[in-house]
């Protein structure tokens, strides 16, 4: 390493500086913590990431249904005679997620109704549940007029239904 002196010469700083040593440089900082408390700190933090990654994946897995179901109803967009599994994906969605004790034995009205409860709110209006019915038991196909609102109520419940 140079010195001041090869840097600046004999005469830098006047005679006071004379003698005087340069002082030598610190350690390099090591990557690594040097106390165990440290590491400790670490490892929780990894197993705390661990753990939510573990979660996210957990929910991701129990939520299939509803992408699955979201993907069909988008598809029913399209093709308005496909809208008569309509009433089929509902069931399954809501078998998927609730018991089957709470959800096997509704039908018509009380069908459409614990739909809105369990959305939290009023998603499908008292004609629905006729409309429903016409879907899953009729074979005649529905105006797009029809079973807009239906696939709209639909789509919201798959998103905003807890169970």
């Amino acid at each position: 390493m140079e010195s001041t002196r090869d840097r600046f010469g004999d005469d830098f700083g006047g005679e006071q500086m004379w003698g005087l040593k340069e002082l030598a440089w610190p350690d390099p900082v090591p990557f690594l913590p040097q106390t165990v408390g440290w590491i400790v700190v670490a490892l929780l933090l990894l197993a705390l990431v661990a753990w939510l990654a573990w979660r996210a994946r957990k929910r991701w897995l129990k939520n299939a249904y509803r992408r699955d179901a979201l993907t069909s109803i988008e598809a029913m967009r399209a093709d308005p005679a496909a809208a008569a599994k309509l009433p089929f994906i509902l069931r399954h969605s809501a078998l998927a997620a609730y018991e089957r004790r709470d959800v096997a034995g509704l039908r018509g009205a009380e069908w459409t109704s614990w739909l809105n409860e369990s959305a939290g709110r009023e998603l499908f209006a008292a004609s629905a549940a006729e409309t429903l019915d016409r879907l899953a038991y009729g074979r005649e196909t529905l105006s797009p007029a029809e079973i807009e609102p239906l696939l709209s109520a639909s789509r919201d419940w798959l998103r905003l239904h807890r169970a």
